[in-house]
């Protein structure tokens, strides 16, 4: 589809993954491409598990030629949205270059529009993505309207500069409960907190992290099921080879006692889930695999640790302080 624009001519057109993997190479560092659940290594692999059901539409708009943005989206009868869903897709957002958010929108509505599909649901979102941003200015075009509604909450921390720092910003409760647990945790042998390091080691550490998974609460076990174990084991396998996937495993003299599933991207750590052996949940050692976690991150120079979605108490003892998410909805006018 071409239409114009004061700043040249306008294009939209819909690719294929092949072509979404050689725009994240060369834009990927350039562009506030900072959301993992839009990275191609996480949409491939939802959209190979899950989208059979919908149809693809990864959308890029150009103007003269020149890439202004992607919306990784699918479509289920009139409406459109992210790929993903939300029991494994924390927040999504569309790619857009700077400053080019306004045109990108009405040229992605307008072959929306040419398509017959009348809603564009983007959810969630954070109030820092592009979407929100445009969606919450009350967007209006002769065809077009936008709505934003809170739809939950996720919680994130900005890591200091030391371990020292991380547990002084700590209210003095938990600070103390932090390091009795920790002492407790050492005063049983030799603590190490490792990472995956090789590709081969990934499929036998799943296995491992899956059996933890499913060992940790009951609800874990009937949530990781056939279809979502594929999903997580190639899931593993693509964050493993985009660089992204920090799997950390915490062993007590040897054994593992619990595994953290992380994503680093763009200079933060995502805690995306975790499981542990429950021979040692006296020792606490769920969430102590996450504060080591905190740990590494710290020690890693990363910038800011997310705990993702959903408000458990941890999140907040830890540290974490709330980001309220967005529903933003995209309305073809009658």
């Amino acid at each position: 589809m071409e239409g114009t624009d004061p700043g040249g001519s306008i294009t939209v057109e819909s690719i294929d993954f092949s072509v979404l993997d050689q725009l994240w190479s060369e834009y990927g560092h350039v562009w506030k491409w900072h959301n993992p659940f839009i990275t191609p290594a996480w949409l491939k692999t939802w959209w190979n598990v899950y989208g059979g059901n919908s149809k693809l539409l990864l959308t890029l708009v150009a103007r003269d030629g020149k890439l202004i943005g992607i919306a990784p989206l699918m479509v289920d009868d009139c409406t459109a949205r992210i790929i993903g869903s939300a029991d494994l897709c924390d927040t999504g957002d569309v790619i857009v270059a700077p400053h080019e958010e306004k045109p990108f929108f009405a040229a992605l509505l307008g072959f929306l529009e040419s398509l017959q599909i009348s809603r564009l649901v983007l959810e969630p979102v954070r109030p820092d993505s592009t979407t929100h941003a445009v969606a919450s200015a009350a967007f209006r075009s002769a065809a077009w309207s936008s709505t934003t509604a809170p739809l939950n909450r996720s919680l994130e921390m900005v890591l200091p500069d030391s371990w020292q720092g991380y547990l002084a910003g700590l209210g003095s409760k938990q600070r103390h409960e932090v390091r009795r647990k920790l002492r407790r945790l050492n005063e049983r042998g030799d603590i190490v907190l490792r990472e995956v390091g090789t590709a081969e080691e990934t499929e036998e550490a799943m296995t491992q992290f899956i059996d933890l998974f499913q060992k940790s609460r009951k609800d874990k076990a009937s949530f990781m099921n056939e279809t979502r174990e594929l999903f997580f084991r190639r899931l593993a396998d693509e964050l493993f080879t985009a660089g992204m996937l920090r799997l950390q495993a915490v062993s007590i003299n040897g054994v593992t006692a619990a595994m953290v599933f992380c994503i680093e991207h763009a200079n933060m750590l995502y805690l995306y889930n975790n499981g542990y052996n429950p021979k040692f949940k006296e020792l606490s050692i769920g969430l102590m695999s996450k504060v080591l976690s905190i740990k590494a991150a710290i020690e890693a120079n990363l910038a800011t640790y997310d705990f993702l979605g959903g408000t458990e108490r941890y999140k907040y003892q830890l540290g974490g302080r709330d980001v309220a998410l967005y529903s933003c909805v995209f309305k073809r006018l009658s």
